[in-house]
C-alpha cells in the first residue's frame, strides 16, 4: 500500500494499510476488531507473543522499580539472568543488547576477534545468504546479497562480504 502523506513516520517500510491496536497470544486484534495470527512477530524484535500473564506480571512489577540504566553500572538482576543462560547453554559469557544491529554487530566483532586471537586474522569473511534479512544497519543493510537496501540509501553496496544462495532441496 502507497504512504500515507500525512504520516510523521518516516518512510522506511513499505507499510500495509492496517493498524493493531492489541494482541493476545499469538493473535493480533486490529483497529477494526478483526483478528490476524501474527506471523511476523520475530520481525527485528522477538517472538514472545502478546499480553502473556506471567511476562505482564514481570513488566509491570520491573516498570515500579527501574526501566533503564547505563552499562557502566552493575544490574543484580542482569547478573542472575546471565549467570541462568550460561548454566543452561555452551556459554561462559553473555551479551544484552537493545537491538538486532547491537547483536550482529557484537556476533561479527566476537567472530573475528576469536580467530584474529587464534592466530587466524585472514578469517573475517562473512557468509550470509542471498534476500534474507540481515538487519538496517549501515554494515547489515549490504548483507542481503542484493544490495537493495545500500542502494537505496547510499547509491552503492556498503560492505564486501560472501553471500550465497539459500539451497532448498525437494524430495
Amino acid at each position: 500500500m502507497p504512504h500515507s502523506a500525512t504520516s510523521h513516520l518516516l518512510p522506511v517500510f513499505a507499510r500495509v494499510d492496517l493498524g493493531f491496536e492489541r494482541g493476545e497470544g499469538a493473535w493480533l486484534i486490529s483497529t477494526g476488531g478483526e483478528r490476524y495470527l501474527d506471523f511476523t512477530s520475530g520481525v527485528a524484535v522477538n517472538a514472545l507473543g502478546h499480553c502473556h500473564p506471567h511476562l505482564v506480571a514481570a513488566l509491570q512489577e520491573q516498570a515500579t522499580k527501574l526501566w533503564h540504566m547505563s552499562n557502566l553500572f552493575k544490574s543484580p538482576d542482569g547478573e542472575k539472568l546471565a549467570a541462568r543462560l550460561c548454566e543452561q547453554s555452551f556459554a561462559d559469557f553473555v551479551f544484552f543488547a537493545n537491538s538486532g544491529a547491537e547483536a550482529m554487530e557484537c556476533a561479527i566483532k566476537i567472530t573475528r576477534k576469536y580467530h584474529a586471537a587464534k592466530g587466524h586474522p585472514e578469517r573475517y569473511r562473512i557468509v550470509t545468504f542471498e534476500g534474507a534479512f540481515h538487519g538496517r544497519n549501515a554494515g547489515d543493510a549490504g548483507r542481503d546479497g542484493l544490495g537493495q537496501i545500500s542502494r537505496r540509501l547510499w547509491g552503492r553496496r556498503w560492505t564486501v562480504l560472501t553471500r550465497c544462495r539459500m539451497a532448498i532441496w525437494r524430495r
